[in-house]
């Protein structure tokens, strides 16, 4: 399933998640791809999205080495997002495996921060 058609599905989230929590989530090309969740609301989840990539599910990841690419990002290298705010029902098609638990620092909030003064929606 693309990425795209994951973003926008309309199943239901069946899954328990946490503030925090890492996991992974498949790519279009069989690789896995780790976001963190930000924030959990009524609307949906609040994730950042990392540019790492690993050839099979990750068990577990060291924090220190999860990075987002921006703009200047080699070609072969997916772009991070450190605030996207996704439906709950989107979020469940992203098929969303919990890898381990983290903290969400105060630094990694100012786009859902800037989301919430702008009144921002979902995706």
């Amino acid at each position: 399933m693309s990425f795209l058609r994951r973003l926008f599905s309309r199943t239901t989230p069946e899954q328990n998640l946490s503030e925090g929590g890492l996991y992974h989530i498949p790519g279009e090309d069989g690789s896995f791809k780790m976001l963190k969740i930000l924030k959990l609301d009524g609307g949906g989840v609040h994730v950042r999205l990392y540019s790492n990539v690993f050839p099979s599910p990750p068990t577990h990841v060291d924090e220190a080495t999860l990075y987002m690419a921006g703009m200047d990002r080699r070609p072969d290298e997916p772009m991070g997002m450190g605030h996207l705010p996704i439906s709950s029902r989107s979020f469940a098609g992203w098929n969303a495996v919990f890898v381990q638990q983290s903290n969400v620092i105060d630094e990694e909030l100012e786009g859902h921060r800037m989301w919430l003064e702008a009144r921002g929606g979902y995706f």
